[in-house]
C-alpha cells in the first residue's frame, strides 16, 4: 500500500515539474521585446544591426548550454544588399512625407537628388491608348510616371526610359517594404505613394535619400544543438529567420515583431524547455536561426548548400515564421503532402484541444523550409493565424504581437517534437 502512495506521490511529482518547466510566454515576450528594441535597427544590415541580434541569440545559446557545432555557434556567410542608411526625405506639395507610412521607396533603387515633374498613367491607360502612346513620345528621362498596380511590369524594364515610378496605394492598403529587391539595383527610382498624398494636381514631388549598396556583407547563422539520448545521430530541426528589414533611411526601423522575432522567441522557448533535467530529447535537437531570409532565403539556402552534418540524418525540421497571432489557429505548409505527419499534428491538436484549428496546406516557397524540402528533407513551415495582428512589413509590427495562440502552439509542438518519432 505504502508503495502504491509513494507512486502516486512521485508521478503527481512529475507532472508537477512538467507543468512548471512547460512553455514560458514570458521568456518569449522578453525575446521580442530586445530583439525589436532600437538597438537592433530591424535586425537588418545598417549598424551591424543582424550581428547584433546573432550574439543575443549566441548568449541564449550559451544560457541553456547548447552545444556548437565546431568552435563556435556561428556559420558564416554573405551575399550583397543595397541599404538606405542616411536621411531620407519626400516632398509633395510643400509637405514632407512619413517614410514608412506615406511612402516606401524600392531598395532596387539608387540615391537621389532631385525635383522631378510628374506624368499620370493610370486607370485604363492600357498600351494601346493613346495616353500610352502619347508618354511614348515624351522625354522622361528627368520625369516620375505616377501609375498603378497594373502597370508593376513597368518597373522590370523602364518600357518608358522614364526617371522613375511612383506607384500608387489605396488608402485601405498598408504600405509594406521588402528587401528582397535589393540585391540588384535598378537605374531608376521605384516608390509607392498613398493615394491620397498624391493629388492630380500635384506637378511636382522632391526625392532625397542616400543608398549604400553593401557589396559580399557577411552575415551569420546561428546554430547550437542538445544532444539526444536515444538517437543521437538522427536530427529534429526547429528554426526561425531573425533577420528583418532593418532601416528606410535614418529614422524608420521596421522592427519585425511577428515577422519574425516571435518565431525566435518560440524556437529559443523550445531550446529552454528542452536543455532542462528530465526533458532531453531521444533524437538531436538542433536549433537553427537564419539570417537573410527577406532579401530571399538566403541563410536557409546557404546552410541546405553547406550543412554541417548529412541533410539524410534530419528527421525532421520544423520551421518557425509568424507566430505572435493565433485566434484562428496555425497554418501547416506540406501538411498535405507529408500526410502521417500532418494527420500526427491534427490528432495530437484534438486529443490535447491546444488551438482552434490546424489547417494543413499544400506546398510553398516562402520560408526557410523551402531549401530543405528541396532537397528532401521532411519538414513543415508553421505560421500562426488570425486577424488580431495585421501588421506585415511595417514599422508598426512591434513589441508586442498578441501571442493568442503561444502556449497552445508551444505545448502541441512540444508532444509532436516527442512522438515524430514514431512515424
Amino acid at each position: 500500500m505504502k508503495t502504491k502512495k509513494w507512486i502516486i506521490l512521485l508521478s503527481l511529482l512529475f507532472m508537477g515539474i512538467i507543468r512548471v518547466y512547460s512553455q514560458d510566454i514570458e521568456y518569449a515576450r522578453f525575446i521580442v521585446k530586445t530583439l525589436t528594441s532600437s538597438e537592433y535597427k530591424g535586425r537588418g544590415y545598417i549598424g551591424k544591426g543582424d550581428k547584433k541580434a546573432a550574439e543575443f541569440i549566441v548568449g541564449q545559446f550559451e544560457k541553456y548550454r547548447l552545444q556548437p557545432f565546431g568552435k563556435d555557434y556561428l556559420q558564416k556567410y554573405s551575399f550583397s544588399i543595397n541599404t538606405f542608411p542616411e536621411k531620407m526625405e519626400v516632398v509633395v506639395d510643400d509637405r514632407k512625407l512619413m517614410s514608412g507610412k506615406d511612402y516606401v521607396i524600392s531598395l532596387a533603387s539608387k540615391g537621389v537628388k532631385a525635383s522631378y515633374e510628374l506624368e499620370w498613367l493610370i486607370d485604363d491607360s492600357i498600351p494601346e491608348s493613346s495616353r500610352w502612346k502619347e508618354l511614348c513620345s515624351i522625354d522622361l528621362t528627368h520625369k516620375l510616371v505616377v501609375t498603378d498596380e497594373f502597370h508593376k511590369n513597368l518597373v522590370e524594364v523602364n518600357l518608358l526610359g522614364a526617371a522613375g515610378y511612383v506607384f500608387l496605394k489605396d488608402s485601405n492598403e498598408i504600405i509594406s517594404w521588402k528587401v528582397s529587391n535589393g540585391r540588384i539595383l535598378k537605374n531608376f527610382l521605384v516608390m509607392d505613394i498613398q493615394k491620397e498624398k498624391l493629388g492630380k494636381t500635384t506637378q511636382r514631388i522632391s526625392v532625397e535619400f542616400k543608398n549604400k549598396y553593401e557589396e559580399n556583407y557577411q552575415t551569420q547563422n546561428v546554430i547550437g544543438m542538445i544532444r539526444g539520448l536515444g538517437s543521437p545521430d538522427t536530427f529534429l530541426v526547429i528554426s526561425a529567420h531573425y533577420d528583418h528589414l532593418g532601416m528606410m533611411g535614418e529614422k524608420t526601423m521596421y522592427p519585425g515583431a511577428n515577422d519574425n522575432a516571435s518565431g525566435v522567441g518560440m524556437m529559443l522557448d523550445l531550446a529552454r524547455h528542452f536543455s532542462l533535467p528530465g526533458n532531453e530529447p531521444y533524437y538531436s535537437l538542433v536549433f537553427i536561426a537564419f539570417s537573410g531570409e527577406e532579401a530571399g532565403l538566403m541563410g536557409s539556402n546557404y546552410y541546405a548548400e553547406h550543412p554541417l552534418f548529412p541533410l539524410a540524418q534530419i528527421k525532421f525540421l520544423i520551421n518557425l515564421d509568424m507566430v505572435g497571432s493565433g485566434s484562428e489557429g496555425i497554418g501547416v505548409v506540406n501538411g498535405q503532402h507529408l500526410k502521417k505527419a500532418g494527420l500526427l499534428l491534427q490528432q495530437l491538436n484534438d486529443k490535447g484541444k491546444y488551438l482552434s484549428e490546424v489547417a494543413l496546406r499544400g506546398e510553398s516557397k516562402n520560408s526557410d523550409h523551402f531549401p530543405f524540402y528541396n532537397k528532401g528533407v521532411s519538414c513543415f513551415f508553421i505560421y500562426t493565424m488570425g486577424k488580431e495582428w495585421p501588421y506585415y512589413h511595417t514599422p508598426e509590427d512591434t513589441c508586442c504581437p498578441s501571442f493568442t495562440a503561444y502556449i497552445g502552439l508551444f505545448d502541441l509542438l512540444n508532444e509532436f517534437i516527442v512522438k515524430v518519432r514514431f512515424l
